[in-house]
């Protein structure tokens, strides 16, 4: 938007080299009129499948896109009050402020740029109904979403998902259901996965020299950032590292966790194997951001395990805070039961060997 006069004394403006950089300036205040970019909300709604709540607009800009709930700060109101306010009329919810998540520059046809700050929702309640600047008001699955509006959301989106240092590393809103970890024919069996809507992807390659492990796991990364799906690389931090992955999953033979987040960047998330309750309770205090917990049966992956069974299951995710995946001889029919306890995701390797797509979408639609 272009200032034309000064909006204290309604002098014409004239621009003058201020501070460094060409400014606006009013001759008669002998003062600098600032163009401050004005403050706006987005709110990230989740339910308990992990899906985003999302608004198409019916306004301009962007209109007929998707994008989240959200507006501009009005005079005299808080940035949580306008968010909370904005959510409500946009889809008819009232819930209470979780956290900032960040906040962003977005360009803006009319004000140049607008401050977008993010906060995600805690206690949501009420009919969802879209109303005020959006058609529709409708959930989406983490990693099958529509291209949104705004890269400020898209930001917001990927912080509160990938990571965050808050003490709530892969946070409560873990995509749930399937987590596919690779074999045979790793690249078929990513573009398969991701397609049908897995939610983490670990490329797990016992044969590969670590060559040609780093090149696939490139293109599974590329795989997986088109469909939005988590990308872990099994045991190799350097390969995760180089390619970019979202995280590692490290066994227990492995390096400790806290010696593997001292050389990883913030965000980067790590997995932990564990085969005990004690296990699981050291590798959440060594600030691991998620627990493998099995084998839940017996497997002929981890032959030299004993099965944990599911009631030591049950007591891990009784005890720790962190994201529980079962993991360990898990198929379509033994599920139900771990279900019934409160698990809600599911790590196979051999169960995705024939029908990757359908096994997927069978695990997911359990979660729901």
């Amino acid at each position: 938007m272009i200032k034309n006069f000064c909006p204290v004394c309604a002098t014409n403006l004239e621009t003058r080299f201020w501070e460094g950089k060409s400014r606006f300036f009013c001759p008669r205040c002998q003062k600098p009129v600032y163009e401050n970019p004005l403050p706006a909300t987005a709110a990230l709604v989740t339910n308990k499948a992990g899906e985003i709540l999302l608004v198409k607009r019916n306004v301009e800009p962007k209109k007929g896109q998707w994008c989240l709930p959200g507006g501009f700060v009005e005079l005299y109101e808080t940035p949580e009050a306008g968010c909370l306010r904005e959510l409500e009329e946009e889809t008819g919810l009232k819930a209470e402020i979780d956290r900032l998540v960040g906040v962003y520059l977005s360009e803006n046809p009319i004000y140049k740029s607008v401050l977008v700050m993010g906060y995600t929702m805690r206690e949501v309640e009420g009919e969802m109904k879209a109303g005020d600047d959006s058609d529709e008001a409708a959930y989406f699955p983490w990693n099958r979403m529509p291209a949104l509006a705004f890269r400020s959301h898209q930001a917001i989106i990927d912080k509160a998902f990938h990571a965050l240092g808050s003490g709530r590393k892969l946070t409560d809103h873990l995509p749930f259901g399937a987590y596919v970890i690779t074999s045979g024919d790793h690249l078929e069996m990513a573009r398969d996965a991701c397609r049908a809507g897995a939610r983490i992807l670990q490329y797990r390659d016992k044969t590969s020299g670590k060559k040609e492990i780093l090149e696939k796991a490139r293109i599974i990364r590329d795989i997986t950032a088109a469909n939005r799906t988590l990308f872990i690389v099994n045991d190799y931090i350097d390969i995760a590292l180089l390619c970019g992955a979202d995280g590692v999953h490290l066994g227990t033979d492995d390096i400790p966790v806290a010696e593997a987040r001292a050389i990883t960047p913030a965000g980067f998330l790590i997995g932990r194997s564990t085969h005990s309750l004690e296990q699981a309770l050291e590798a959440e205090a060594a600030g691991a951001d998620y627990i493998g917990s099995g084998p839940v049966f017996q497997t002929p992956t981890k032959e030299s395990y004993p099965p944990i069974g599911i009631a030591c299951v049950q007591e891990v995710r009784q005890r720790v805070r962190i994201p529980v995946v079962a993991i360990g001889g898990l198929n379509l029919e033994n599920m139900a039961p771990l279900h019934q306890i409160g698990v809600q995701n599911f790590a196979m390797v051999r169960a995705f060997q024939g029908d990757t797509a359908g096994v997927v979408g069978q695990i997911n639609r359990l979660c729901l």
